[in-house]
């Protein structure tokens, strides 16, 4: 195991030592500080780590896709702005 987890290593075999109480309840608030200690690792956590990964490739498919369609968006602006016309316009005046 790595050396980083010899903390949970003392409080399992802590646990493990201790004389089993029976009946008596955890304190109150026991559940949400074993929740808040669990997610103040910081930037160093597994949640985190993903994000940014995530964060990463987002940004790589978006610098290829506008190095991919560049060359198309210059050269359609060169040729002047578009025309746009409109359809429905267009079939009515038909008939």
């Amino acid at each position: 195991m790595n050396p980083t987890h010899t903390a949970w290593n003392r409080l399992a075999t802590s646990a493990r030592l201790a004389p089993a109480a029976a009946g008596s309840p955890a304190p109150f608030g026991f559940a949400t500080r074993v929740a808040a200690r669990a997610f103040e690792r910081g930037p160093t956590s597994l949640y985190a780590l993903f994000s940014w990964r995530a964060l990463g490739m987002a940004t790589l498919i978006a610098a290829v896709c506008v190095a991919v369609n560049l060359n198309s968006v210059l050269k359609a602006r060169e040729d002047g702005p578009l025309t746009v016309t409109d359809p429905v316009a267009e079939v009515l005046s038909q008939t």
